[in-house]
């Protein structure tokens, strides 16, 4: 089985350092190895050496949105893994992933994973799923959630103009994410026509 690398190539900072965490949550429920590469983080396999220092890029698939071809089942057979760009979401997006990894490495293939861009924890969830056997179009998807918290009586609204997969109906967003972002006010998401609400208080 492939394992699915996380090649870091961004500032260190709380909020990917979060997605790193929920990524490796989202690996071990799903029953799949994950690395991450680059740099080295307490309780989370991790490695200061890059990808191409530990496999053979002829024998990966790097997971570029730009890319011409799309993620199958198949496209997992006789790989060694499958690297997703540590990188957090530019709107619009800047194509930071096909400068640091798919033209760097151009014996690697390249795939997308639709027209969306995912966060990371998100592209992971995908990619895991279509090796499991899903199509792409199979996965539910959402292009971007709006989260309202409230504080002082006012609300304060937090677009995330990102891909999210939805898991039993829900986007597949980090709640530890979501705290950081609003300060552990109440708050609800909404996507679409849906919401559901959810609040935090401080502990």
């Amino acid at each position: 089985m492939a394992k699915f690398i996380i090649e870091h190539l961004d500032v260190i900072g709380k909020w990917i350092l979060i997605e790193y965490k929920h990524s490796y949550e989202i690996a071990k429920r799903e029953g799949v190895d994950l690395l991450i590469c680059g740099l080295k983080l307490e309780g989370i396999p991790s490695t200061e050496k890059r990808f191409y220092e530990i496999f053979d890029p002829k024998n990966v698939i790097i997971l570029d949105p730009q890319a011409n071809e799309s993620l199958k089942t198949e496209d997992f057979n006789g790989i060694d893994a499958v690297i997703i760009g540590g990188i957090l979401g530019d709107h619009p997006p800047r194509g930071r992933t096909k400068t640091f990894l798919s033209d760097r490495f151009p014996q690697s293939k390249k795939r997308n994973i639709g027209k969306l861009q995912f966060a990371i924890d998100g592209a992971l969830y995908v990619a895991i799923q279509v090796m499991k056997g899903k199509k792409l179009e199979e996965i539910p998807t959402i292009n971007g959630l709006k989260i309202i918290s409230e504080f002082k009586g006012a609300e304060e609204e937090i677009i995330l103009p990102f891909g999210y997969p939805l898991v039993n109906g829900k986007p597949l967003i980090s709640e530890e994410l979501i705290r950081y972002l609003v300060s552990n006010r109440p708050y609800r998401i909404r996507w679409g026509e849906d919401e559901y609400i959810s609040y935090w208080q401080r502990v």
